[in-house]
């Protein structure tokens, strides 16, 4: 019998995947315009680099990103942690009528349970995918306060490249802008709101129309 142990897990990993994604694509501010290079030379790179995981970590908007989906996978675990027990309860009840009921009440009792867990899985799913489509919609937020303020920031540096930190072997500390970027980032947003957001129903295609007879 799958238990929610493993699902109420899923929905807790939400509050610590609070980075810009998996791919090391790195957001494109307007670039300051390089002077312009000699013909048939290409422009001077001027870099700087961002520890992108670092901004969400130690920001204000990132920490509270964090606090409100730890508290919303632990209410996930309280609203459905009755239902759960008593499903267990269930269970555990018909393993030991099994011997008295008959085959047929058996198959009954059987189908009626798992009904439940099947019904229980599905809401906890659409629970999860609720608070992981709130934190989407935050990060969103973030990442559009952020634009603006690598822009400026790279005009500020007359930079032309902005790297992920993760890219970078060895560099210079005054190229990391990590540290002012969360500065003005606490300034502009220094809090989101993480709202869950229900998955939409799926519309069921209309019956198709029945032929008549003959």
């Amino acid at each position: 019998m799958t238990t929610t142990k493993a699902l109420w897990a899923a929905a807790a990993m939400v509050a610590v995947t609070l980075t810009f994604g998996s791919t090391t694509a790195v957001a494109q501010p307007k670039p300051a315009a390089p002077a312009p290079a000699p013909a048939g030379k290409a422009p001077q790179a001027v870099i700087i680099f961002l520890d992108r995981s670092a901004v969400l970590r130690d920001s204000a908007a990132g920490k509270s990103m964090y606090v409100q989906v730890e508290a919303l996978a632990k209410k996930l675990e309280t609203d459905f942690s009755p239902e759960n027990k008593k499903l267990q309860a269930d269970v555990q009840a018909l393993q030991g009528q099994a011997a008295v009921l008959s085959a047929d009440a058996r198959a009954q009792k059987v189908k009626e349970i798992e009904g439940r867990r099947v019904a229980l899985q599905k809401k906890l799913q659409d629970r999860q995918a609720a608070i992981q489509q709130g934190l989407a919609n935050s990060r969103t937020q973030v990442e559009g306060a952020l634009g603006p303020i690598l822009e400026k920031i790279m005009i500020e540096r007359n930079a032309n490249l902005l790297l992920d930190r993760g890219l970078v072997v060895l560099g210079s500390t005054q190229l990391d802008v990590t540290k002012i970027v969360v500065t003005r980032l606490n300034a502009a947003l220094p809090k989101v709101t993480v709202t869950p957001v229900a998955p939409k129903a799926v519309a069921k295609p209309p019956a198709a129309p029945a032929k008549p007879a003959g």
